[in-house]
């Protein structure tokens, strides 16, 4: 399953995402709906960085926003699945809608608030024919592989990783890490595991 784990913030995901939106070469997704809310699909870059603004009902930021890349013409016309909710553990809730898909790509995209000491890292990833074969048996509820072009799918998911791996100034490890995250390292700002002081990174010649 090609993946490219990267660490960025709010301000280098927007640079992302308008590099994605002027690619047009895919729908910009929700993962999952709010409780009992159609599934959002995102037309701009603002549409989906605005998403960093909500908060949970504790106050507690959005550092988190998951996002599936369904590519046209890859697949079956795209229709979110309703999925049934236990209301007795989701505040009354019966339902909310996913978007799920054997040739679906994910951006899953994370940011750090003014009072994280942690930036965790953003992540692509898709299945590729074999996974998704070895699955069909077993997950029943996604249609058939079979409908999926998996060589358009890995060549736009190539595409992506290549322009966020591009857009790098530092690695650590293999993750690409972009100028918003480099500058929060340097403001000693934790990225995962790593930390400033007792970890180095590899920096880039890029200015």
């Amino acid at each position: 399953m090609p993946n490219c784990d990267f660490y960025a913030t709010r301000e280098d995901h927007a640079g992302l995402l308008d590099w994605l939106f002027a690619e047009g070469g895919c729908e910009v997704h929700q993962l999952a709906s709010d409780f009992e809310r159609p599934l959002q699909r995102f037309r701009s870059s603002a549409e989906v960085l605005a998403q960093f603004e909500r908060r949970y009902p504790n106050g507690r930021p959005w550092r988190q926003l998951h996002l599936q890349l369904y590519l046209p013409g890859a697949g079956p016309p795209f229709v979110p699945r309703r999925v049934t909710l236990n209301p007795a553990a989701c505040d009354g809730a019966t339902y909310r809608y996913s978007a799920e898909g054997w040739g679906l790509v994910q951006l899953y995209l994370a940011t750090a608030s003014g009072d994280d000491t942690r930036l965790e890292n953003s992540h692509t990833n898709h299945n590729s024919l074999k996974r998704a074969q070895t699955w069909a048996d077993t997950v029943t509820d996604q249609g058939g592989v079979e409908a999926w072009d998996f060589a358009k799918i890995t060549a736009f998911s190539s595409r992506l990783n290549r322009q966020i791996r591009a857009r790098g100034v530092a690695k650590i490890g293999s993750r690409a890490v972009l100028p918003g995250a480099l500058a929060l390292w340097e403001a000693g700002i934790a990225m995962d595991s790593w930390k400033p002081g007792e970890h180095v990174l590899e920096r880039s010649d890029k200015k």
